[in-house]
């Protein structure tokens, strides 16, 4: 699929129900075509050091699985998988070329992210999230064979290191120094608590969960429980990991929105249904996937920017490095 096919779709209205209040989103991996009543999601033919959609049937198989996994937690929002051909979305005429996922749409004014930013976000929302999340991690926890592999995690934190040269054209200057520092710092960091990983693997604290949990991935609808969707289905080891990982990506979240009241509230809740923070060791992993979420959603920034430079898109650029250098500071001291 190329950018031309996804524009020819959207402007000939060619996909299933009526094509009013169409619109386009693109993501570093993905096209979202928007109606009134669906969306269409369909993965650009690319190729990642953590993911891989180059080949039609890849880009199948990883609809099919972001089908089944969403299920887990948002099944009223996900439709199926269709075809796609050169007459269509759904169409069973011509040449299969991609698969869309569809979906119901659902009501922007209650996404999380849009509501933080209208200071509309509570505690009682706080609540229900985390009581949702807890059930699902719960009833998701890795057996105990699963193994913890340091040089997995260190080679996701190193991917940053790529970046220098991105950064320094942010007017970064500090990057090359810290990103040298931090490639020293995080694999002994991580080496050093390989055994309390593993503790907390046969103690239960690992869970198949949902990879991205972030604010742009969940809806807050009004007097009803959260929809959270669009979980990691294209690397199971980004979705396997200690439950605190999960957990830290919200908080970094809320916290880059300013929103650290909301982050303590959440992670309280969170603590009344799950006690999955045992030792002072955990508040140090803790910190520590808050700084690697940090660098996740810096990365994904980046990748945006390589595709279509935006000034606003440089500044949350920006704001994550910061975040980032915050958390390692507190974490290594640099």
């Amino acid at each position: 699929m190329t950018s031309e096919m996804i524009h020819r779709l959207v402007d000939l209205g060619l996909f299933p129900g009526p094509a009013s209040g169409v619109s386009l989103v693109e993501t570093h991996i993905s096209w979202v075509i928007l109606t009134d009543q669906f969306a269409y999601k369909l993965k650009k033919t690319l190729k990642f050091d953590f993911l891989d959609f180059s080949t039609l049937p890849l880009r199948k198989h990883f609809c099919e699985e972001e089908f089944r996994l969403n299920a887990r937690l948002s099944p009223q929002m996900y439709i199926g998988v269709l075809p796609v051909t050169e007459t269509g979305i759904g169409s069973d005429e011509g040449l299969v070329v991609d698969y869309a996922l569809q979906m119901h749409r659902m009501d922007n004014q209650f996404e999380m992210d849009r509501m933080l930013e209208a200071g509309i976000v509570q505690e009682h929302h706080m609540e229900l999230l985390a009581s949702l999340l807890a059930s699902f991690h719960q009833n998701h926890q890795l057996p105990a064979d699963h193994h913890y592999q340091p040089d997995e995690d260190i080679h996701d934190f190193a991917d940053l290191f790529a970046f220098k040269a991105d950064l320094y054209t942010l007017e970064c200057p500090d990057a090359a120094d810290l990103l040298e520092a931090w490639e020293k710092a995080v694999p002994a960091f991580l080496q050093a608590q390989t055994a309390h990983l593993e503790r907390r693997l046969l103690a239960g604290f690992w869970v198949d969960g949902h990879g991205d949990l972030h604010s742009r991935n969940i809806f807050l609808p009004e007097a009803s429980i959260p929809v959270v969707f669009d979980c990691i289905e294209f690397n199971p080891h980004l979705r396997q990991t200690d439950v605190l990982n999960e957990l830290a990506f919200l908080c970094m979240d809320l916290e880059f929105h300013g929103s650290v009241d909301l982050a303590e509230s959440f992670l309280e809740a969170y603590r009344r249904h799950w006690r999955c923070f045992e030792q002072l060791e955990d508040d140090i992993l803790f910190t520590y996937f808050k700084a690697y979420r940090a660098n996740v959603r810096l990365k994904v920034t980046l990748l945006s920017l390589r595709q279509h430079y935006s000034q606003e898109q440089a500044r949350v650029a920006r704001s994550y490095w910061a975040l980032l250098k915050r958390y390692m500071l507190d974490l290594v001291g640099f």
